[in-house]
């Protein structure tokens, strides 16, 4: 009898933990919460103003992005200045990157601001220090306003 019990337990041991090892491959991966979601923008003024950059013993003056645009979260309009949702003073930048951020935003492009979910009036163009943006079709479905 203590035999068949024993069994019993194992048997049901080995069921729970086969269906736990087996879970993931049938169930959907749990959806990640977004820190930002981001929503297209139409830029309304595109200038740029003169930054001291260093490169190895080299300073030379170049041209970064100064920018207005509106966006539409939930069928609100907000309007916008940031670059950087992050508070710092200094930034990095590809320069490359900066030009042809320069290039799809007076051409018209689809790039996106990020914002967080509960404050949408507090967007930005670029998350981090490191200056970068997106443009709508590699921003994350999921991670879109809708």
């Amino acid at each position: 009898m203590n035999r068949r019990i024993l069994a019993i337990a194992l048997a049901i041991a080995l069921f729970a933990i086969l269906g736990a090892s087996l879970a993931p491959l049938f169930l959907p991966p749990p959806v990640p919460q977004c820190a930002y979601l981001s929503t297209p923008v139409r830029f309304t003024k595109i200038d740029s103003r003169p930054v001291q950059v260093r490169r190895g013993t080299r300073q030379f003056i170049s041209q970064f992005p100064m920018v207005e645009y509106s966006y539409v979260v939930s069928g609100k309009s907000y309007t916008s200045t940031r670059m950087f949702c992050s508070d710092s003073d200094g930034f990095r930048a590809d320069w490359s990157k900066v030009d042809r951020f320069f290039h799809i935003a007076r051409n018209g492009g689809e790039l996106v601001a990020w914002f967080p979910p509960s404050s949408p009036e507090s967007a930005c163009i670029s998350i981090d220090a490191d200056f970068d943006y997106s443009v709508v079709s590699s921003t994350s479905s999921q991670c879109r306003a809708h």
